[in-house]
């Protein structure tokens, strides 16, 4: 077999690694594409040979998309799944459709790559210095002294006493916005020392639209049955489990989460419950989530959801609903207020939207202005949780460890598309 026909067979039949930028209305779309069979969804565009761009993005996204484009080493090439024209980025092909027609358009275009039917995608910027140094300085490195200047082009980091009291660099670095363990669109400017994050800054650029809304939008403005509510919580949740349990590397169980997501039904609460006695028994708890993020005892909740409700407050906007109150139902609470206490919360509230949905009939609900979302309480007016949790940020994480950093945000369900203009939030 010639090495062309093998290339050929190797796109038919192998896995097809593929880095998603996320825009908005496409966090549910490519968590489904996780279940697709050829389809492997990397954490880093330098093992992917396809990126995918998922959705709306702004113009300030440009840059950041070109980057990880380039990223990606050769043959590499660029799809748009359901991208609005002109393209932030040059596409080989932009798919309207589900992920039936992604995944199609996505074996294609890897197979024209390989063997060289369609030629690999340049570099989208210009390969320049960050600053000139070539020929500065008394070497010609672009340092000065000792620890001066730009050597190569970038500055070396100074040091600055650490919480030990010993003196070690601290390397100021930007992470973000398409990092696989943030939520699409957050970009984080940190100072690590070691892997203490001894200052942040949030990036107010604005790199994901305003996502185009669902159930709880529609809820906001007009009853809504109580069936339809709590599927779409259920599924919101069990997919904010499979990506909290594809960060703490428990891939297996991620797949499950997904799975269900996808094929749960109203009542079907066996399925829901066997997953977390599947979670429960694994390392998970102890390894990575007992402890880590509990909040500062000064910062408001109110109207935070399942963070709330993980830390003890009993706030529920679903309780003061009539159509609820006739299916019995009352808050769900846990009291450490970790990132563990979070899980848990939604993995019950979890439960407790498919059994809702199972007994609620023609129930209705809201419709008068505000609604309990999965993440909190939602008004027509006024900050969403999303705002309030990425104002809290630059308080709550500094002085974390990186891995801490990361599994308190994920636990804090942060959907950007949800975020308003730059503002100061209270």
């Amino acid at each position: 077999m010639e090495l062309k026909e093998r290339l050929a067979h190797l796109a038919k039949t192998g896995d097809v690694p593929v880095f998603a930028v996320v825009g908005s209305g496409h966090r549910s779309p490519v968590r489904r594409l996780r279940l697709s069979d050829g389809i492997n969804l990397v954490a880093s565009p330098r093992h992917a040979a396809v990126l995918l761009v998922a959705g709306t993005l702004t113009e300030a996204a440009t840059e950041t998309v070109s980057r990880v484009h380039d990223q990606m080493a050769g043959p590499r090439v660029t799809v748009g799944w359901n991208h609005p024209e002109p393209s932030i980025v040059p596409l080989a092909e932009n798919v309207v459709g589900g992920v039936p027609d992604v995944t199609a358009a996505i074996r294609q275009q890897f197979a024209n790559v390989l063997t060289g039917t369609t030629p690999g995608e340049p570099p989208l910027l210009p390969n320049v210095d960050p600053v000139e140094w070539r020929g500065v300085g008394p070497y010609g490195h672009g340092g000065a002294g000792m620890t001066g200047g730009n050597p190569y082009g970038r500055p070396l980091p100074l040091r600055a006493p650490a919480r030990d009291t010993l003196e070690l660099d601290q390397l100021p670095i930007t992470i973000g916005p398409w990092f696989a363990g943030f939520p699409p669109g957050l970009a984080l400017r940190v100072l690590l020392q070691g892997d203490v994050v001894q200052g942040l800054e949030v990036d107010s650029t604005r790199f994901v639209s305003d996502g185009p809304g669902g159930v709880f939008e529609r809820a906001l403005r007009e009853p809504t049955l109580i069936r339809d509510l709590e599927m779409d919580r259920a599924r919101h949740h069990l997919e904010w489990m499979a990506d909290a349990l594809l960060i703490c590397g428990v891939d297996r169980l991620a797949l499950r989460a997904d799975r269900l997501a996808s094929t749960i039904e109203a009542g079907d609460v066996q399925r829901v419950d066997r997953l977390i006695a599947s979670v429960r028994r694994s390392l998970l708890r102890p390894m990575t989530m007992r402890g880590v993020g509990v909040l500062p005892p000064d910062v408001d909740l109110t109207g935070l959801g399942p963070v709330a409700r993980a830390a003890g407050v009993a706030e529920d906007a679903r309780a003061a609903e009539d159509g609820y109150d006739d299916l019995g139902f009352t808050p769900v609470t846990h009291s450490a207020g970790d990132a563990w206490a979070r899980f848990s919360q939604r993995a019950q509230e979890t439960t407790q939207a498919i059994d809702l949905a199972g007994r609620a009939g023609n129930r209705i609900a809201f419709g008068n202005g505000a609604v309990e979302a999965p993440d909190g309480l939602h008004r027509v007016e006024g900050a969403r949780p999303a705002d309030r949790f990425v104002a809290m940020l630059e308080v709550v994480l500094n002085g974390e460890e990186w891995g801490d950093l990361v599994t308190t945000i994920q636990s804090f369900d942060i959907d950007m598309e949800s975020v308003s203009a730059p503002k100061d939030v209270p």
